[in-house]
């Protein structure tokens, strides 16, 4: 269900003329707190993942300082409500072209930021950067409670939540995964681990070292919707005195929502998208497609050439589907792309 909220409340906020009082008092707390529903979904997911010895990551070249500036935006309205500061201290890094697994890393940053919000009353939180001898060093201190000495034996342990009146009162809804799937991470992205530094009643500092460039990893330069459009989907633009329908995309759920969902989002970026409701619903639009429209002066042209389809389906799945499309007209170089 949440593949269907963030981004339906995503595009509300997006209007033009959404009224101030709706998109920032209704829409952009609901879009910020179905975020942080995903971030706890996916800290249980992890924990599967983590038991299993199924972690994966994602290396390739991004811009931190983005992330920071989503971070300071997904928690302003908290800090706001507690009457905090947030401060980011980067030493003016240029972290630009920051070498790592960008999604994993905002991850790690994110429970940290939550922790230290959840356990200051009053004062300030800091997000500190600093550079030395090829690591960074990425942290967060706060004003907070502090930890107990005792209690710091638990932080990275599973279903390591701390026990005691001051900690439940401002943590009553915590599961103890974070700190140890974050600590995870970080030990995969080439640190030795999370390293805390706490004193009970002055406050806590959590941080870690990732090396600036990681030993044996293949870097992936930075691949955005508007990359793919001037490069391997280059072909779906439009020619110039012919009518063409290179730019249809076919896509498969049994899921009306989902549907809805990603028929916009193409849209909204230039494409046509053609719906199907299983793998029997999508061959019929496919042939149709084929059998129907005449190819343009683009001599890539293809009438539908791409397909999104969902795997778990009733009747003829995604499974069934991949099949019937590689015995289905190969030579108009079809692609499909599994969703799930």
């Amino acid at each position: 269900p949440l593949n269907c909220i963030i981004p339906m409340i995503k595009e509300a906020l997006d209007q033009p003329n959404q009224p101030k009082s709706i998109s920032e008092n209704l829409l952009r707390p609901a879009y910020y707190s179905a975020n942080l529903l995903n971030h706890l979904i996916n800290d249980i997911l992890d924990y599967s993942r983590v038991k299993k010895l199924k972690f994966q990551l994602n290396f390739s070249k991004f811009n931190f300082h983005d992330c920071l500036s989503y971070l300071r935006q997904l928690f302003s309205l908290q800090i706001e409500k507690k009457s905090l500061k947030l401060s980011i201290e980067d030493s003016e890094l240029d972290l630009s072209n920051f070498k790592g697994d960008q999604q994993r890393l905002t991850q790690v940053m994110t429970n940290l930021l939550s922790n230290a919000i959840k356990f200051t009353r009053k004062g300030e939180i800091k997000i500190i950067i600093t550079y030395h001898d090829k690591f960074y060093r990425i942290g967060v201190r706060d004003t907070g409670i502090g930890i107990r000495e005792e209690d710091k034996e638990k932080l990275f342990k599973a279903f390591g939540v701390l026990e005691g009146q001051e900690y439940r009162s401002l943590n009553n809804h915590g599961v103890g995964l974070g700190l140890m799937i974050s600590n995870t991470i970080v030990k995969c992205l080439g640190s030795s681990g999370i390293v805390c530094e706490s004193t009970f009643g002055e406050g806590s500092y959590f941080y870690f070292e990732i090396p600036k460039d990681p030993d044996q990893i293949v870097i992936r330069e930075p691949r955005t919707i508007q990359d793919l459009q001037g490069s391997q989907l280059g072909r779906f633009s439009t020619v110039q005195g012919s009518q063409c329908y290179c730019q249809r995309i076919l896509i498969v759920d049994d899921n009306d929502y989902n549907l809805m969902v990603l028929t916009r989002m193409l849209k909204k970026r230039g494409f046509e998208a053609i719906e199907a409701y299983d793998g029997e619903d999508a061959l019929k639009k496919l042939v149709s497609s084929f059998d129907q429209y005449p190819k343009c002066r683009n001599s890539n042209c293809q009438r539908i050439n791409l397909i999104l389809s969902n795997l778990n389906m009733p009747n003829h799945d995604g499974f069934e589907l991949i099949q019937d499309v590689r015995g289905f007209k190969s030579d108009q170089n079809l692609s499909l792309i599994h969703i799930s």
